[in-house]
């Protein structure tokens, strides 16, 4: 068989491929010279294996680590995700309920005053934007460069980019890192309620560095930024295409945190990362040799026969947690609670408000191999 994850066919419609390799080469070798692993039980066992899946090489798939959370190993990953993890309890990210309700509601008004539209650019880009730049006391002028620093860094966990769009990325994480280190000197100086602020205070006696509060705050912005807007606009483009599933929806309300649950496993914000091979590791009778790079595919993962029955179904009852759209492992999502809660108010509120979704023209999907949105969702909603 032959998989490229950077065909544009592939990333347009991975889930055949995704099959073939679950069925025929569970463990196999990509032309690009990286191995992938699809089936449910490798991939969460590969996850959880950071002692011999290292991230320390980078979750991309070029050799050129982002420095955040996600690409260090143990010690200096219990520390900071020790240091971290208070702000990040599903208890803490409920006391901001409010205002992400606040700012869902406000996008949906100005969405559905229209009657329709770029459901991508209305509203699945904006609210986790918001939803960041208010958490971390963002002012609303530079929300613009928000954006734009979190879609370069995207860019830098891609691959192939020419010497122009390199150069663009790093001006990007340059900006951002500075912006930041002044930010954090003010909170130092005179905290407030934000999480910058909350991060700032000591946890038992140990503080984060200026480094490691800039590589976090970087990490919120892609993680939190990104992965919720994939999340929407997947959601509401499978609500579109299997509207009996709505309707189950709006005669049974309590069906919505199931309902977020499988939008993660059906079409899963992150399709996969990477990791690199510190010794030698069979995997199916296969022998991946040490210091290769081996990406872990939870989309493919979480469409496994041998985990969920009728996988390409969107089965809104099904509530599957043990998906690994969050990974699982020490690496496991930091922010899922955020997004967790995030999807479940937008979706009452759209269950709420809406009668009927309709798509209103072809979709256009992202075009990072290891993240799967929508780039373009154009809709029409009948309001109830």
């Amino acid at each position: 068989m032959h998989y490229d994850p950077f065909d544009p066919a592939t990333i347009e419609d991975p889930f055949p491929a995704y099959r073939a390799l679950r069925d025929e080469a569970p463990a196999y070798r990509t032309e690009h010279g990286f191995w992938v692993i699809s089936r449910y039980d490798d991939v969460v066992r590969v996850a959880r294996d950071h002692e011999r899946f290292s991230s320390t090489a980078g979750v991309g798939p070029e050799w050129r680590p982002v420095p955040m959370m996600i690409s260090v190993d143990p010690p200096d990953h219990t520390r900071l995700r020790r240091l971290v993890q208070r702000e990040f309890t599903p208890r803490a990210i409920a006391g901001w309920d409010e205002r992400v309700v606040g700012i869902i509601d406000d996008t949906l008004d100005g969405f559905l005053a229209t009657g329709g539209g770029d459901l991508a650019a209305g509203v699945a880009h904006p609210i986790p934007i918001a939803v960041i730049a208010d958490m971390l006391d963002v002012p609303t002028d530079r929300r613009a460069d928000f954006k734009r620093w979190s879609d370069d860094t995207i860019d830098a966990l891609g691959a192939g980019l020419d010497a122009e769009a390199s150069m663009r990325v790093e001006i990007s994480i340059i900006e951002f890192a500075q912006y930041f280190a002044g930010v954090i000197a003010e909170r130092r100086l005179a905290p407030g309620k934000d999480l910058l602020s909350l991060l700032v205070d000591p946890a038992n006696g140990e503080t984060l560095s200026d480094g490691d509060l800039v590589s976090f705050a970087i990490l919120l912005l892609v993680a939190g930024n990104e992965t919720t807007t994939n999340l929407i606009g997947n959601m509401v483009h499978a609500l579109a295409t299997n509207p009996d599933q709505g309707t189950r929806l709006q005669r049974d309300p309590s069906l919505i945190p199931a309902a977020v649950e499988e939008a993660l496993r059906f079409d899963s914000p992150i399709q996969g990362f990477f990791r690199n091979t510190v010794v030698d590791v069979e995997v199916h009778g296969v022998t991946i040799p040490a210091d290769e790079k081996v990406m872990v595919l939870f989309g493919a993962a979480n469409r496994d026969e041998r985990k969920y029955p009728e996988p390409d179904r969107f089965l809104v009852d099904r509530g599957p947690m043990d998906h690994v759209a969050f990974g699982a492992g020490i690496h496991l999502c930091l922010g899922a609670p955020l997004a967790r809660l995030e999807g479940t108010r937008f979706l009452e509120r759209l269950v709420e408000r809406v009668d009927r979704i309709e798509l209103a023209g072809p979709i256009e999907r992202t075009a990072n191999p290891l993240l799967r949105g929508v780039h373009r969702l154009p809709v029409t909603l009948t309001p109830r």
